[in-house]
Parts: structure tokens; C-alpha cells; sequence
């Protein structure tokens, strides 16, 4: 929760107390359920929104059991350890993957609490010309030499970093399905980790 497509497909903030209720709400209707296992609140730069008021409604819908958990998305370090300090966070979705690893003081926490990490962008960004991490030089190399794709060998990298972290990379068709999945069986070795810095 925490935003809402506009008629363009673009992404609007969606931030306010109302605003995270009536989201949850939509997808309880959409998913045809009564309850959520988990509901992700996810910030965004610069919102004017206060993070405990926002808290303060997610606990709220947690405890009148409309979700079982609290997740947060796009979060500092210091936002993590604030949410910490007022009720259990079940796990953090944060972009990161081996070209952007500015959430690794994140993961570190999520590792040390025992809280899933879950790294959107884990094949990088559509929003660049060119993809840094499928195009870098190491896991080029790395993939060419075990005789896997670079989608796999990025996702065994990410699997490889802690236990904590659980991969949902999208996917296109069943064969991508099948391919991201079968990288689950990836172990890299020395010469990859330390190709791929």
C-alpha cells in the first residue's frame, strides 16, 4: 500500500491513513478474500505523510485482523528501526541487486532479525538504457562459464548474499518461470563471487 495507478498507468502516492485503508480494502475485494497474510506500507521520497501516522493505520487494520502481517517497502535503515520500536515487521521490500546495493545496511537488519528481505528490481531496473547488472562484465563471464543465463546467475548471486532474502522476480512466460526458478539450484563458486564485486 502506499500508492495508486493514475489513468496514465503511472504511479501516484497514495499515503495518507484513508488513503493505505481503502487500498487494502481494494485488494481484499480484487483478491476475493477476507483476510491478507501480509500488507507491505511502501514510502516514497519526499512524501509529506507522517511514518507513524501511517503506523499507527497499519497496526490498526493488523490488530481488527483484516492482515496477519506488517511489511515495509522502500525504507531506510532508520525507518525499519523506528517501525521496530512499535510492532513486529514481517518483512522489507527494498530495490537492490549486485549494480544498487544502497539497501545492504537493510538487508544486514532484515539478516541479523530474522526478518524476509525481498529485493524488487533483483534483475535491475527498466528504467535504465542499458541494464547494469545483465550486462555486467562478471556475471557475463560467469554465466558463459557454468552454462547458465545472466537472469540466473544475478539471481543466484542475490540467493547467495542471506538467508533472509526471498526472490519474487517477475516473470513474462512460463519459460521465464521455469528459468528463474531453476536458479534456485545455482551455487556459484569463489571465482563468480569474486567476478561478480
Amino acid at each position: 500500500m502506499g500508492a495508486r495507478r493514475a489513468e496514465t498507468g503511472a504511479w501516484l502516492p497514495a499515503q495518507t491513513p484513508d488513503e493505505l485503508k481503502a487500498g487494502v480494502e481494494e485488494n481484499l475485494v480484487t483478491l476475493g478474500v477476507d483476510r491478507l497474510a501480509a500488507v507491505n506500507l511502501r514510502r516514497h521520497d519526499g512524501g509529506s505523510t507522517d511514518f507513524d501516522a501511517q503506523l499507527d493505520a497499519m497496526i490498526g487494520m493488523r490488530d481488527e485482523r483484516v492482515f496477519d502481517g506488517i511489511g515495509l517497502s522502500n525504507v531506510s535503515l532508520e525507518y525499519l528501526d523506528r517501525a521496530l520500536t512499535r510492532t513486529e515487521i514481517v518483512c522489507v521490500q527494498n530495490a537492490y541487486n549486485l549494480a544498487d546495493r544502497t539497501s545492504q545496511p537493510v538487508l544486514s537488519r532484515c539478516e541479523e532479525l530474522g526478518i524476509a528481505f525481498v529485493p524488487f528490481f533483483p534483475l535491475g531496473s527498466a528504467f535504465t538504457e542499458e541494464n547494469p547488472v545483465l550486462g555486467h562484465p562478471g556475471v557475463l563471464r560467469t554465466a558463459d562459464r557454468i552454462g547458465a543465463t545472466p537472469a540466473q546467475v544475478a539471481l543466484a548471486w542475490l540467493l547467495a548474499r542471506s538467508p533472509s532474502v526471498a526472490l519474487i522476480p517477475g516473470t513474462s512466460s512460463v519459460r521465464h518461470l521455469e528459468e528463474n526458478y531453476a536458479a534456485a539450484d545455482i551455487e556459484l563458486d569463489d571465482e563468480a563471487i569474486s567476478d561478480i564485486r
